[in-house]
């Protein structure tokens, strides 16, 4: 499989995965269900129209990746370092909290703190809260893993470096570096279970207990412990639970992007993270071929992320 169709697979499977959890986040399971049947959703849910254009909205969690694509993209063509980049990115951030692209998004308080701080001129490696340990870092970390994947020491440590623009707590450290982690993996070509080993491993160089969850949600995956109860302890709002409950989805269903979406859609918690995660997991290592056709075509803005998609295939190329 070339690197083309890892890229679209998991930039694509990521807003998918979004999208399809869109409309069941805060719902618990058995609100799910007696809203869209006893399977739940098996589809996305929610359309809107727009511009004479029907799609499945995603939220501020692609909105959020899709900055951080174009932010390392320019970055890397201008050849600036972290700093200078990490800055740019700030800007982009502050940009979207007064204008997100679209006109709607939900983002978590660190977020919305993180980008407040950096408006008023705080240090971008100090603007994240010390305490901020919610998800809303890890689900933008993946295209760390994307851009450089021939460089998994780098992936890593600008994926820590940039969650601290919103989110300074070790777990999201942590969260963000499996994220980069397995992401890279995947594009690499690597198995399943190397890939599981190399999130735990760049977890555990930030925080612990992160790479603790995560190997024990690995675990679980293995045992064959069901969704109803890993994922209703897993809710991931918190990061490291987010990014443990990423890694049992993809565990779980590691060659199927339609199942692992929707079982991550279909979860008690933070159902639009996880789909995003488990999404960009998968569909790094399916490709674009595998995802539903009707769902490419049907996720918001699917021709420009999959113009982001070839931007990096050809960064990588070029290297």
């Amino acid at each position: 499989m070339n690197s083309q169709s890892r890229h679209r697979g998991a930039v694509l499977a990521a807003a998918i995965g979004d999208a399809m959890g869109h409309p069941t986040e805060f719902l618990s399971v058995q609100g799910i269900r007696a809203q869209y049947g006893p399977r739940g959703v098996q589809g996305f849910e929610l359309y809107w129209e727009r511009g004479g254009k029907r799609f499945a909205p995603y939220t501020d969690d692609t909105q959020m990746a899709e900055i951080v694509l174009r932010f390392l993209l320019d970055a890397r063509d201008a050849g600036l370092g972290l700093d200078d980049t990490m800055q740019r990115m700030a800007g982009g951030f502050i940009e979207w909290a007064r204008s997100p692209q679209g006109g709607h998004r939900a983002p978590g308080n660190a977020c919305l703190a993180g980008t407040r701080a950096l408006a008023s001129g705080v240090p971008w490696r100090e603007a994240g809260g010390a305490t901020a340990g919610g998800c809303g870092s890890v689900m933008r970390a993946y295209p760390f893993g994307l851009l450089y994947a021939d460089d998994l020491e780098r992936a890593e440590a600008w994926a820590v470096e940039h969650s601290k623009l919103t989110h300074r707590d070790p777990i999201a450290l942590a969260a963000c570096a499996a994220m980069a982690a397995g992401v890279g993996a995947c594009v690499q070509g690597a198995d399943v279970k190397s890939t599981l080993e190399s999130m735990v491993a760049a977890a555990g160089r930030h925080d612990g207990k992160s790479a603790e969850m995560i190997a024990e949600a690995v675990t679980e995956a293995t045992r064959g412990s069901g969704p109803d109860r890993v994922l209703d302890r897993l809710r991931g709002w918190a990061a490291h639970e987010a990014i443990a409950a990423g890694a049992y989805v993809f565990a779980r269903h590691p060659d199927d992007p339609r199942d692992a979406i929707l079982e991550g859609a279909n979860t008690p918690g933070d159902s639009d993270s996880i789909a995003t995660i488990a999404g960009a997991l998968v569909g790094a290592r399916c490709g674009a071929d595998a995802l539903p056709p009707e769902w490419v075509r049907d996720v918001e803005r699917a021709a420009e992320l999959t113009e982001l998609a070839d931007r990096i295939a050809s960064a990588r190329r070029n290297v």
